[in-house]
Order: C-alpha cells, then sequence, then structure tokens
C-alpha cells in the first residue's frame, strides 16, 4: 500500500511538474483541466478527504477484530543459587479469548462500515466542491480578463475618436468643450483600464490559492459561439432525479442517519447479555539440584456469562439520546433535500432565460454597433454633437460587456446545477472545455 501511494504521489508530481514546465516555456493559456489536475494534486481539503477514507477503512479493521480471537502466549525462566542450594523454573502460558457473543462489539462493525461509507461518499462531495470552486475561479479570471481586454479596446478606439476631434478643433469645425468632453471620456476609459487589470489581480490570486502556482492567461467564453449547449437530462423532473440519487451533500446526510441508527443499536446492546469463552494452558517446570525435576501442568477452560442491568438508566438515556440524534439527522437530510430541489427548480428554469438573455444581448451589441457608426457620420458632417458620439460609443462597450457578462452568467447558472447533482467530473470540465477559446 505504502509502494503503490509512493508510485501515485511520484505521478502526480511529474503531472505538476510537465503542467508547469509547459507553461513556463510557452506563451498558451493555462487550460482548464490542466488547472484541474493541479487542484486535485494540491488542495488541502481534497488531500484530507482521500485521508479520511483511508483512515476509516483502518476503524473497520479494528472493529473487525474485536470479534476475532486473540491468543497470548508467554514464557519465564527464573534461577536462584544460595546457600542451600540452586534451583531453576521454567514456566510457560497459553491463553486464547473468544467473544461468543456481544451485541455493542457486532453494532460497533456496523457502526465503522456505515462510517467508512460516509468517508467516500464525503469523499465524493469533496471532489464535487474542488470542481466548482477551480471552475468558479477560473471563469471568474476569464471574465476578468474578457473585461480587460474590452477596456483597452475601449481605450483604443477611444484614442482614434480623440485624434479625429483634435483635427476637427484644429480646423475650428467645432468648440473646445467638444474636445475636453472627448479628452475626460478618454481619461475615463484609462481609469477603466487599470480597475479592471487591477480584477484580474484579484481573481487570478483566488485561482493560484487552488493550484499552487501563477498562469501567465487562462482561455475564455467563446463569445460567438450562439449554440446553447446540450444538457445531461431534459427535464427538471428528471434534475431532480439524478440528485436524489447522485448529489454527495445529500447521499452523506442519508448516510448520517443509518450511522446513527447504528448508534442506537449500540446503545440498545447496553441491555442485552455478552458472552465470552477462555481457554488456558499453565505449564512450570522446577529443577532443584539434588532435589531432581518436578513440573506442573494445568489445563482450564472457562464461559464467562454477564448480565446487564440498568439500575442507574444509563443505558436508556444513551438510546433516547439516539433517538433524539435519528430525528435531527433526518431534518438534517430534509434541509439538504429542500436546498438542492429549491436549487435545481432554480437553475433549470434560469437557464433557458439566461440564453435568451445572450441573444437578445447579441442584438444590443448589433444595435449599438449600427447607432455609433450614424452617430460617426452625423457627427462628421456637423449635425451632431460630441457627446453623441461618446455616448454612443460608451454604449457600445457596454452593451460588449453586457454580452460577455450573460455568458458567463450562463456557465455558471449551469455549474451550480451540476454542482447540485454532484455531476462535475471530468466529462463536465471537457464540455467546459469545449466552450472556451485561447
Amino acid at each position: 500500500m505504502h509502494k503503490k501511494n509512493a508510485v501515485q504521489r511520484l505521478c502526480c508530481n511529474a503531472l505538476l511538474g510537465l503542467i508547469l514546465g509547459s507553461l513556463s516555456i510557452s506563451s498558451y493559456a493555462l487550460t482548464i483541466e490542466e488547472a484541474w489536475q493541479a487542484a486535485k494534486y494540491y488542495d488541502p481539503a481534497y488531500q484530507q478527504s482521500q485521508l479520511d477514507e483511508k483512515i476509516s477503512a483502518t476503524e473497520v479493521r479494528s472493529s473487525r477484530s474485536a470479534l476475532l480471537p486473540s491468543a497470548e502466549i508467554t514464557a519465564s525462566s527464573n534461577w536462584n543459587d544460595n546457600s542451600y542450594g540452586s534451583s531453576n523454573t521454567n514456566s510457560y502460558k497459553l491463553s486464547l479469548n473468544q467473544t461468543i457473543w456481544d451485541s455493542s462489539k457486532w453494532s460497533a462493525l456496523d457502526q465503522s462500515q456505515a462510517v467508512f461509507v460516509t468517508a467516500q461518499l464525503k469523499f465524493k462531495q469533496s471532489h464535487n466542491d474542488l470542481a466548482a470552486r477551480l471552475i468558479k475561479a477560473y471563469l471568474d479570471l476569464a471574465q476578468s480578463q474578457g473585461d480587460f481586454r474590452l477596456a483597452q479596446q475601449k481605450f483604443t478606439e477611444g484614442t482614434k475618436m480623440l485624434h479625429i476631434t483634435e483635427l476637427r478643433y484644429k480646423a475650428g469645425a467645432i468648440h473646445s468643450t467638444a474636445l475636453e468632453d472627448m479628452r475626460a471620456n478618454h481619461v475615463d476609459e484609462r481609469a477603466e483600464i487599470l480597475a479592471n487589470q487591477s480584477n484580474v489581480a484579484d481573481k487570478k490570486a483566488i485561482l493560484i490559492a487552488l493550484i499552487n502556482f501563477a498562469p501567465n492567461t487562462v482561455n475564455e467564453i467563446d463569445t460567438t459561439n450562439f449554440m446553447p449547449p446540450k444538457l445531461i437530462v431534459s427535464s427538471e423532473k428528471d434534475w431532480l432525479k439524478l440528485a436524489n440519487n447522485n448529489s454527495p451533500e445529500l447521499l452523506v446526510a442519508k448516510q448520517n442517519i443509518r450511522v446513527i441508527e447504528f448508534e442506537k443499536d449500540q446503545a440498545k446492546a447496553g441491555y442485552y447479555p455478552t458472552v465470552i469463552g477462555s481457554f488456558g494452558y499453565n505449564g512450570s517446570h522446577n529443577n532443584n539440584g539434588n532435589n531432581g525435576n518436578n513440573g506442573d501442568d494445568t489445563l482450564n477452560v472457562s464461559l464467562l456469562l454477564s448480565v446487564p442491568l440498568d439500575l442507574n438508566g444509563s443505558t436508556s438515556a444513551s438510546v433516547d439520546r439516539a433517538k433524539l440524534r435519528i430525528k435531527r439527522a433526518k431534518e438534517e437530510a430534509r434541509a439538504v433535500e429542500i436546498r438542492i430541489n429549491n436549487t435545481i427548480s432554480n437553475r433549470y428554469s434560469q437557464l433557458s432565460i439566461d440564453w435568451q438573455r445572450i441573444e437578445i444581448a447579441q442584438q444590443q451589441v448589433e444595435s449599438r454597433q449600427r447607432s455609433l457608426q450614424t452617430k460617426q457620420v452625423v457627427y462628421d458632417a456637423g449635425l451632431a454633437d460630441a457627446s453623441d458620439v461618446i455616448d454612443a460609443h460608451n454604449r457600445l462597450f457596454g452593451s460588449k460587456n453586457a454580452l460577455q457578462s450573460r455568458f458567463y452568467q450562463y456557465w455558471q447558472h449551469r455549474i451550480s446545477l451540476l454542482k447540485s447533482v454532484g455531476k462535475l467530473d471530468n466529462n463536465t470540465i471537457a464540455l467546459i472545455s469545449q466552450a472556451l477559446q485561447s
């Protein structure tokens, strides 16, 4: 087992080394698959959940060993030399104990097995949670990169507009107020670039905390693809069914009920008798010098029956406490189920609306583009103010930002839906990768 873990660790180190090496020698953006592999290797919570699963497995072995026979062999040798002579005594003992019946130990075994299943489910939940955090951090950084890029484009276009305005002012075609308005707007665009640059740094720091290295850039959502990706199931009912069968959070909550039910069985075991069988063999050999040798061998078998009496009520109190804990665990599971169902209902209905908003946002971009072109023509003819062009210019890039934001909102809602049903797996990572572009 240790050798296998060492090999796995070595492979992970090699994989992370390849990722870091490829990023250091190239200008390509970090892919979401590479970020996912790095996060699984680095994230402490994910590593802890793996260790918890292994710890639970050892607890099952420990509980099972309590039901198996226990044996002990002892031997001793004593030598005495005095004025009366010398003597040498050798003794040995073999004992074997076996629990014939103990309800508490059987319940402890059942409970440890249930805890092990819980640990396995919590590992899946940790996998699901890490994927959600990684995808969110990756997409947040990608969106901030897109905002920064659009701010740069807006500044570039604004520079061209400012140059034209300055030429028109020098030619006496416009007043100084129009020029100052254009310059003020250009300063605002420079400030917007810095604000977006700061936001990129903040979002990158969040991703670095998950993957333990700083990427140059990440891939961004393709905002030119207006074909909605297919969902894994087609109806809200199917999503709810999928969550009931696959949601790690819900399965952990339900499994906790089973763990506490076995705890109740273990408490009730205090009412039942226990039977323990023992077998022992003792032997000794004494050499008293001139007096010769003598020995003594003893064989004993015993059966111990213990009948508990709950005179102080401790057993009944433990049983009542376990019953109340079961009720509480059921309420916790019900709360998780309600929350997941609400998330699914909201996100499923929201996705279709999100995509409609994407389509409307694209129409707004096209409309704002035509509006700006018209305003520029009218402005060049001296029939419009500079403020009209500035306003059209700002509205166009505002619409572009809105379109980009709608795409990322759609994917964030979709990720939330997939997380609620426990489907943030490698297939989901691959699906998101298809929607990204460098």
